[in-house]
């Protein structure tokens, strides 16, 4: 671990000090960065994922991420030199004969041999399969003939992965293709033109002919033909993660370049906090596929996705941070020019997005099914978690998920059943031990909402309302502690916050007026409520006068009202004075909102897969429809994004605000591509997803709001607030 990090921050040094003042002028020059790619053989990157037995760095492959990230900070196109070469070495290293490893990875790793792949020809791009390049067997060579495209280091690299094929009658057509490490110093390969480009400049890209070109049968990988097509194919899962890791470090850049430009500007655009959600989420899936690969678990989905998701949000980022700069963001003279030309690369590259979309759909029906819980193994947690996960999410299928309708139309039903989850312990989910809850940490507590949402919002919103009031009665006084504590985790009594507007109270504390409009009422006898002028203030529900109940577009059976106070008096244990008192409230709820939206999008996911596999147009399950396989893949992937960063929000002090707007945005998107892939059915309240279409549209107005939330996230990014 220290030696990974010591590699990770020599490589920042080495970007903020010598990459990015130089990447303009090599950039807008076209010109191969020579002093920089020897600095990188000096650290050693060009063996980042060799064994150290064969010289090389031996980093994990989310190590090798992280670095990829850093250099693409500074400049894309030195990410290109090494994860070209690092493809080549690891072909190598995974299928290569003992000898060819003991020949081949130390020069690799040293970057005396200088790697690329030649994959794609002219006719011949995502559908490798397609290939025509041959390799014909003459004695103790094969000649080959053909051209590849777009082969990066072709004219400064010297040692190349080739796919070529070997066996042209062969049925299917990959078990005739073979893999070659291709040397130059023969005759018979011409570097036929370097390759002009959008972006991704001063790195060579460039058209190879090979024409006769005879390589050595020593250097058949594994001397075994007819695997080469396996070769090849394997490694794409760290490709896409690298190219994944290429799009986060791009998208850092343009976020970072977007924040200083507003602290300077004094204005803070409300696009910064999207940049920022997009930018952790991407970064987020991009470790988490790499972690997978790491500890040798299956990833080609989830390296897809993260491709997917990380090349999508950089140029996203990229072209908002253009936008906020206005006409001086098209300078030449700014980096921002050159990230939108880079950032289409990683759409394109390792399969365009388009490809990648329908292997991820094809990936979730057959390895999900028509099963519910696609995406959402528990395996990473310890065993408790997974136990107590596990029971809330058998309950909430078996006692929720059937009558979810009928609470709907039901308030005490409604308040009933979440009173019955105090048996399983979830309403004490973040009450201590010793005051007979759970004691857990918040993150645990988003997986229990999540798998309560997938059931019905409305009872995760009265849950998440309740487990943020039991948050802020965590700094109440030990007496009033013991008075309401026990209760709340037992279900004998219910909570909620009363987020906004604040209460006015008196110079002393002791009396408060005013009037709120509690979007949970069902079932509360205490309301925990934020003072104008900082603290707060628990209220039992006598203390109001409430209004009529309004009825609701989605998350029924909650009872919404406006409730007014008028010189009520507080006793010293209805006061709370510490500072962060309600602020741990309102993160909880931030987090109790995220989560319910993952949970929603997640049902309404399940719902479209299962659906898209049973409805049958043309002759054929939806599922295998273009139309609905591109819908199908974008909905994981933006559950999947917003999941890890509720998560990695419930892990930390910040973040929980951002995890609420993303989760929540995605969880409208989702419910309504949902009832796309329904088509009629799913405008019906015969199937459930009307229902996920209308709770979602309320989570973006929780707590605020997120068009509010995100002009104050936006303020504190850009360093604007006191």
């Amino acid at each position: 671990m220290a030696f990974a990090s010591s590699i990770v921050a020599a490589v920042r040094a080495f970007v903020d000090g010598e990459v990015r003042p130089a990447a303009a002028a090599l950039e807008h020059a076209d010109a191969y960065p020579e002093a920089l790619v020897a600095r990188m053989r000096e650290l050693g990157l060009f063996g980042a994922l060799v064994p150290r037995e064969y010289g090389g760095l031996g980093l994990d492959v989310t190590t090798y991420a992280r670095v990829v990230e850093e250099l693409c900070r500074g400049f894309m196109s030195l990410a290109g030199v090494v994860n070209s070469h690092t493809m080549a070495a690891l072909i190598v290293l995974h299928h290569g004969t003992d000898e060819q490893k003991g020949r081949l990875l130390p020069r690799l790793a040293r970057g005396e041999a200088r790697g690329g792949l030649c994959l794609t020809e002219p006719h011949a791009g995502s559908d490798v399969q397609a290939i025509r390049t041959t390799a014909r067997r003459e004695g103790d060579d094969y000649v080959i003939a053909g051209t590849k495209m777009f082969v990066t280091n072709g004219r400064e690299g010297n040692t190349f992965a080739l796919l070529a094929v070997t066996d042209p009658s062969a049925q299917p057509r990959h078990r005739g293709m073979s893999c070659f490490i291709v040397e130059k110093g023969r005759p018979g390969l011409e570097v036929v033109k370097s390759i002009g480009k959008l972006g991704y400049k001063g790195v060579d890209t460039a058209e190879l002919l090979f024409d006769g070109f005879r390589c050595p049968a020593t250097n058949l990988v594994g001397g075994v033909e007819g695997r080469g097509f396996a070769h090849v194919m394997g490694g794409l899962e760290a490709g896409r993660i690298n190219i994944a890791a290429r799009a986060v470090g791009v998208a850092q850049a343009a976020y970072d370049d977007a924040r200083a430009d507003a602290a300077r500007g004094g204005q803070a655009p409300p696009a910064l906090a999207d940049m920022a959600a997009g930018v952790a989420a991407a970064r987020l899936l991009t470790y988490w596929a790499a972690g997978m690969k790491d500890r040798g678990e299956r990833c080609d989905l989830e390296a897809g996705m993260a491709k997917l998701f990380a090349s999508e949000t950089a140029h996203a980022v990229a072209v908002q941070a253009l936008r906020a700069a206005g006409a001086e963001g098209l300078r030449a003279d700014r980096d921002l020019e050159r990230y939108y030309r880079d950032t289409p690369l990683m759409i394109i590259g390792e399969g365009t997005n388009e490809i990648q979309r329908t292997i991820i759909a094809r990936s979730l029906v057959d390895r999900y099914g028509e099963r519910l819980g696609a995406l959402t193994s528990r395996d990473g947690e310890s065993e408790a978690t997974r136990e107590m996960v596990l029971a809330v999410r058998l309950y909430a299928e078996k006692e929720i998920a059937p009558i979810a309708h009928e609470l709907d139309a039901d308030p005490g039903r409604l308040v009933s059943t979440v009173r019955s989850l105090g048996d399983l312990g979830v309403l004490g989910a973040l009450v201590p031990a010793e005051l007979g809850g759970l004691g857990l940490d918040p993150r645990t507590m988003t997986l229990l909402l999540e798998e309560l949402a997938r059931a019905s919002g409305s009872v995760a919103t009265l849950v998440a309302t309740h487990l943020a009031a039991t948050a802020v009665l965590e700094r109440a006084t030990p007496a009033a502690q013991r008075q309401w504590l026990p209760l709340l985790a037992r279900g004998e009594r219910l909570a909620a916050l009363l987020d906004a507007p604040p209460l006015n109270a008196t110079a002393d504390g002791r009396r408060v007026s005013g009037e709120a409009r509690a979007p949970v009422t069902a079932g509360v006898d205490l309301f925990v409520a934020a003072l104008a002028g900082g603290g707060a203030a628990t209220l039992e529900r006598t203390a109001f006068r409430a209004g009529e109940p309004s009825a609701t577009l989605g998350l029924r059976g909650l009872e919404p009202r406006v409730l007014v106070l008028h010189d009520v008096r507080l006793d010293e244990g209805a006061l709370l004075t510490a500072a962060d008192a309600f602020r741990r409230g309102r993160r909880a709820a931030l987090l109790g909102a995220a989560a319910t939206a993952v949970g929603l999008a997640q049902a309404a996911f399940e719902a479209a897969l299962r659906y898209s596999q049973q409805r049958s147009t043309f002759g054929k399950p939806i599922a295998y429809h273009q139309a609905v396989q591109l819908k199908l893949a974008d909905m994981a992937t933006s559950i999947t994004a917003a999941r890890l960063l509720t998560y990695d929000a419930a892990g930390g002090d910040d973040g929980a605000a951002l995890a609420k707007i993303f989760a929540s945005e995605t969880a409208c998107a989702v419910t309504l591509e949902s009832m796309r892939i329904h088509g009629g059915y799913g405008y019906t309240t015969e199937f459930p997803v009307e229902r996920y279409y209308r709770d979602a549209a309320h989570l973006p107005a929780a707590l605020g709001g997120n068009e509010a939330e995100r002009a104050a996230a936006a303020r504190r990014l850009a360093g604007l607030t006191s």
